[in-house]
């Protein structure tokens, strides 16, 4: 799952595995309740989204990617900002995280 955020104009790409990209729509683009950029990923599945958390150094990104049987994999990375205000990254299993008793997310420990 790679992607691409313009953080300046608020602009998300999300490239495909087969090697397609496109551009997320605008009427696919929420706030959050703490005023943080989102964007759903597929219209058909409202559960799939992802959003930004920009702060001066780092961009926290928080990814909800719902599977085929129902469950619910959640995926958090943190990425430095850059001159050009452009962020790509990819998540990938190391990213994965689990919410705790607390309501805090925490990096899945390999078993």
């Amino acid at each position: 799952m790679k992607f691409r955020f313009d953080y300046l104009n608020n602009r998300l790409n999300w490239k495909i595995e087969n090697g397609y990209s496109y551009e997320v729509a605008e009427e696919n683009r929420f706030t959050t309740e703490w005023g943080q950029p989102g964007f759903v990923l597929d219209q058909s599945q409202p559960n799939h989204w992802i959003t930004f958390t920009v702060y001066p150094r780092y961009i926290r990104t928080f990814y909800k990617y719902p599977q085929k049987d129902g469950s619910i994999n959640y995926y958090q990375k943190d990425v430095p900002v850059s001159e050009d205000n452009i962020i790509e990254f990819e998540f990938i299993e190391e990213d994965r995280v689990a919410r705790r008793e607390d309501g805090k997310w925490e990096k899945i420990k390999e078993q």
